[in-house]
């Protein structure tokens, strides 16, 4: 069987690969000039591997189970940060503690466990009684991760993967997560064609052909793992099923970005979020076990970027971020910018769950279309918008392909 996959991310580059290792011969087309797509690490001072920087996707939390099956697959190994990505000092508004923002989150999660279908979590929260500060931090600390306001979410976003106010260890990829990337390209080089965007998809009795600006590939099968927002641009020709087009026009999409800032001295392992900015920062460890000199910060929702002037560079938000954290050292003049809803190959930072979405849509976006399937984190359920969502979307699309294939004679 010959499969083309679209989307040298997570999932398709494991859909490809365990594709391969079950005998299918595998393509693999990618719009950029790199794989990982919207993982991505970079050194923020060139030469400097202490200041490696995710661009893209980052922590690695509990239950990342098929991520660590990879790195042992690949040898790769996992960073403690020292820090916590689920608790957080919240700053900038009237004064409250983490535990006070922790209580009303499990406030707010055992009222929506029984909320009605359709009641958003800005509805579930405004029942919170208690104080109207920790009320706030809640409310900034799930719209920045979410990336969509919270008179948008569901109230089921209280229990998403992410949603802890607990001290829990958090990871990367020591020496960068899009080390999982580039090995699973290089073991699937040369089926790896980088700058090669495909503009249309068209499957008849025959197979799968996707049109690309050096020609047409074709396939007995394809697989399509690109971000949720390139998808719907998509031609696909015949046309999935309305139900199935449905699903993808009301997913939400997230709106994020993030900013590294060096630091000119040593800092400690910490995490803060600016209530009223709608972003946090942190400053956590490397493989060397210290503490990386740079400063992280990573915000959400369009109106928060909006204020933020992200669209006209770093330097606003660099100049927040450094006054919202007076006692480190930061150097805003060096401060790199990466937002991802403007980049032609993404178009959002990841999926979201919004009031848009119908039941059962989770399915729908995860079920294929004849001989066209569907990875991605968008398709990923209960993991959808994280790494670990991305690789086990594209390991579900290889099973499902591996167990309709048909039987050797």
């Amino acid at each position: 069987m010959r499969v083309v996959v679209v989307g040298a991310g997570f999932a398709g580059l494991i859909a490809a690969w365990r594709l391969s290792q079950r005998g299918c011969e595998v393509v693999v087309l990618e719009a950029r000039d790199r794989v990982g797509g919207r993982v991505w690490s970079q050194e923020l001072s060139p030469g400097d591997r202490r200041t490696v920087i995710e661009r893209g996707a980052e922590f690695v939390l509990d239950g990342y189970d098929v991520l660590r099956e990879v790195l042992a697959e690949f040898r790769l190994e996992l960073a403690g940060t020292a820090m916590s990505y689920y608790l957080r000092e919240p700053r900038g508004g009237r004064p409250v503690s983490a535990a006070e923002v922790g209580d009303c989150a499990a406030w707010v999660a055992a009222a929506a466990a029984v909320a009605a279908p359709g009641t958003s979590l800005a509805e579930v929260a405004a029942g919170w009684a208690g104080s109207p500060a920790a009320l706030a931090g809640y409310l900034a600390r799930m719209e920045t991760t979410a990336g969509v306001s919270a008179d948008r979410l569901p109230a089921a976003e209280a229990e998403d993967t992410t949603a802890g106010f607990d001290w829990r260890p958090s990871w990367r990829v020591a020496g960068g997560n899009q080390q999982v990337a580039t090995g699973l390209g290089r073991r699937l080089s040369p089926a790896v064609r980088l700058a090669s965007p495909v503009r249309a998809v068209q499957q008849d009795h025959r197979g799968v052909h996707l049109s690309t600006p050096d020609g047409t590939v074709s396939g007995d099968a394809a697989v399509i793992a690109v971000p949720m927002a390139v998808l719907r641009r998509l031609p696909i020709v015949p046309p999935v099923p309305d139900r199935q087009r449905a699903a993808w026009e009301c997913g939400g999409l997230a709106h994020n970005a993030k900013l590294h800032m060096p630091l000119n001295r040593a800092a400690a392992a910490s995490a803060v979020q600016s209530v009223p900015g709608r972003f946090w920062t942190w400053t956590a460890a490397d493989v060397t076990g210290q503490v990386q000199p740079i400063l992280h910060a990573f915000a959400g929702t369009e109106q928060g970027l909006s204020a933020l002037a992200v669209s006209d560079g770093p330097d606003t938000w660099a100049a927040r971020a450094a006054a919202l954290r007076p006692e480190l050292d930061a150097d805003p003049a060096r401060a790199t910018l990466t937002t991802w809803n403007d980049d032609p190959w993404a178009g959002e930072s990841y999926s979201a769950g919004t009031l848009t979405a119908a039941r059962g849509d989770p399915d729908i976006l995860a079920a294929p279309a004849g001989r066209i399937h569907f990875a991605g984190e968008h398709t990923a359920g209960h993991w959808a918008g994280t790494m670990e969502g991305a690789l086990r979307s594209g390991q579900r699309v290889a099973g499902e392909m591996l167990a309709s294939r048909p039987a050797a004679r």
